[in-house]
């Protein structure tokens, strides 16, 4: 190869981004655009909702969430939480099993498949406890969701257990 060809099939460090940073880019753009369709109501289309998420704090108006919040009605409220959850150094909020409609806005779940491969194995065990028990929870109505959002809510918890489990498989021993 000439070092012309060389030159132009490789672009300068400061405009490649590693593999990685372009997963976890579009991993959080999915979750926020699932965050989103989870958490709109019928009067707020999930667009706007994406755009409440994606606009940045005034400086110095960002809340703090605890870890362990029951739950958000808004999605900055549940971003907040989910990087709580994220950022939260012990990780106790880990197979605290929740109502239902707990996991209707998906920031537990979006929680749990973002740290799946940082979690330890009894880490994973409780987690995929949890989503077992939330799936099961969600198999009937529950009074606070409508049964559009009890189906969403039940397969997103579904597919992270999945995940979890497949995670568990891979690095744990039983």
């Amino acid at each position: 190869m000439s070092d012309h060809s060389q030159q132009s099939a490789s672009a300068p460090p400061s405009q490649v981004l590693p593999a990685a940073r372009w997963r976890a880019a579009a991993v959080g753009l999915l979750g926020s655009l699932l965050l989103a369709g989870c958490a709109a109501s019928s009067s707020q289309s999930a667009s706007s909702l994406l755009n409440d998420m994606l606009e940045p704090w005034p400086e110095g108006s960002a809340p703090v969430a605890e870890p362990d919040a029951g739950g958000c009605s808004t999605a900055q409220q549940c971003k907040v939480v989910l990087k709580a959850l994220i950022d939260s150094p012990d990780r106790s909020w880990i197979g605290q099993r929740q109502p239902p409609d707990a996991y209707a806005n998906g920031t537990r779940l979006f929680a749990f498949r973002a740290l799946r491969k940082q979690l330890t194995c009894s880490e994973l065990v409780k987690a995929g406890a949890e989503l077992s028990a939330a799936t099961k929870s969600l198999g009937g109505p529950v009074s606070s969701m409508t049964p559009e959002q009890v189906s969403r809510t039940r397969t997103l918890s579904s597919e992270v257990g999945i995940e979890l489990a497949k995670e568990r498989e891979r690095r744990c021993r039983t």
